[in-house]
């Protein structure tokens, strides 16, 4: 995890199907700021618990799991959002990522880095 990497630009308001593979044991795997919906889970349909709006999905061991990803309107280049495992062990070896919110248009003029200067540890 390089807290001053954007890993990805998403224009506001967008729906992007987000492909989670698991190559491991189960993981819980979490994005800030969104609402997707488990679309499918190696390929078969979801279990009932699984329907409806999520913010964090189940990923069985050694499985793959499509996800309708809905991306929120408020747009902000510089303040990432998160998505990451739900495993403390995971997140503190950096099993995590960050994306950012742009109007619709900006993605190529957005910087894939920010500044990491006010963050205190």
């Amino acid at each position: 995890m390089d807290l001053s990497r954007i890993d990805e630009v998403v224009p506001a308001g967008a729906t992007e199907i987000w492909e989670i593979e698991n190559t491991v044991y189960a993981h819980n795997f979490h994005i800030h700021e969104v609402a997707f919906q488990v679309l499918d889970v190696d390929g078969e349909k979801p279990a009932a618990y699984a329907s409806g709006h999520k913010d964090t999905v189940y990923v069985p061991p050694k499985s793959t799991v499509r996800l309708a990803v809905r991306f929120g309107g408020f747009t902000d280049p510089a303040t990432p959002y998160m998505y990451h495992c739900h495993i403390l062990r995971h997140e503190d070896s950096g099993m995590m990522g960050q994306f950012v919110i742009v109007e619709p248009g900006t993605e190529s003029q957005v910087s894939r880095t920010i500044a990491t200067a006010h963050l205190s540890h």
